[in-house]
């Protein structure tokens, strides 16, 4: 349409002459022409809620990436019925989209957006492959034993060399208990409730190979207890969801963190990068930059 106003001979010069010439070429489409845009509107929509929700600032995690190509694959599926315009619309959406997220093209980036996927509790119920869920529990274990700077905390420390003692106290006491009886001394009152010492000993016997479950068990517990939570819906914030719930998963709370935290987009940052390009203006050019720091925060905040 605008093509065709570009080429006339008289280009328009004001808003009238535009709003004439635009009033005289859509009398000329043809009907058919005009029905396919219409049909094919709902079609760019869909397009344009994702590109909203995929550059949001708030929510648009990693997580959704998937969700919403599944979502566009089922809308741009291309039907019996469809005309062939609305067909060429949707293959090329589609042979433009399809080929951008695959293990072929990039392993490390699918198999990340799937554990992003499954961390995410509005679209865990959207995870395809069950095996997505080991490598989630084996990462809860090395995170757990580990911080990020891949050293051992001085919790985690004091957790081992309390460990370690407790060990040696059990040996200490088990070999004790494995002494002849003939170097014990025995006494009346011994003699007399010598039954219910020897049935002591052996419960504390018990108690000290009874161990509590391991790391690897308690992760385990935890991504049984994630899945059967039931999927909420697509407006609750994940991250304030999992910060609720990091009392009762306190390993997976911090793994969904760490994984939740990246952006679905890179257009965040640039807004971020825009707001100081604001801010630091030739008028304001002596601002120091932890004063710049704190405006932007603010900004972006509050």
């Amino acid at each position: 349409m605008f093509r065709a106003i570009r080429h006339r001979q008289d280009a328009p010069q004001n808003v009238q002459e535009l709003s004439d010439a635009l009033v005289q070429i859509w009398e000329e489409i043809p009907q058919d022409t005009i029905r396919c845009l219409i049909r094919s509107i709902h079609q760019h929509c869909v397009l344009y809620n994702s590109t909203l929700c995929v550059s949001s600032d708030k929510s648009a995690t990693a997580g959704q990436i998937l969700p919403i190509l599944d979502k566009l694959k089922k809308k741009f599926k291309v039907e019996e019925d469809d005309s062939a315009f609305k067909r060429a619309i949707k293959e090329k959406v589609w042979t433009d989209l399809s080929p951008r997220y695959t293990y072929e093209r990039n392993y490390d980036l699918q198999r990340f957006l799937e554990e992003a996927t499954a961390l995410d509790v509005r679209f865990k119920s959207k995870v395809q492959h069950e095996a997505v869920w080991a490598p989630l529990e084996k990462e809860a274990v090395t995170f757990a034993s580990r911080n990020k700077g891949g050293e051992v905390t001085q919790e985690e420390k004091g957790e081992e060399l309390l460990q370690q003692e407790e060990e040696e106290e059990q040996d200490h006491r088990f070999t004790e208990d494995r002494k002849p009886a003939a170097a014990t001394a025995h006494t009346a009152l011994g003699e007399l409730f010598k039954d219910e010492d020897q049935a002591l000993l052996v419960l504390e016997r018990v108690k000290m190979d009874v161990r509590g479950p391991s790391v690897t068990e308690k992760a385990k517990k935890e991504i049984q207890v994630y899945r059967s939570f039931p999927t909420v819906l697509s407006s609750v914030d994940p991250i304030l969801w999992w910060w609720q719930k990091r009392d009762q998963m306190p390993m997976l709370a911090r793994l969904a963190k760490r994984y939740l935290c990246v952006q679905a987009s890179f257009t965040p940052s640039e807004r971020v990068f825009s707001t100081a390009g604001d801010t630091v203006s030739v008028e304001r050019a002596r601002l120091l930059p932890e004063r710049v720091d704190m405006l932007i925060f603010l900004k972006k905040n509050c």
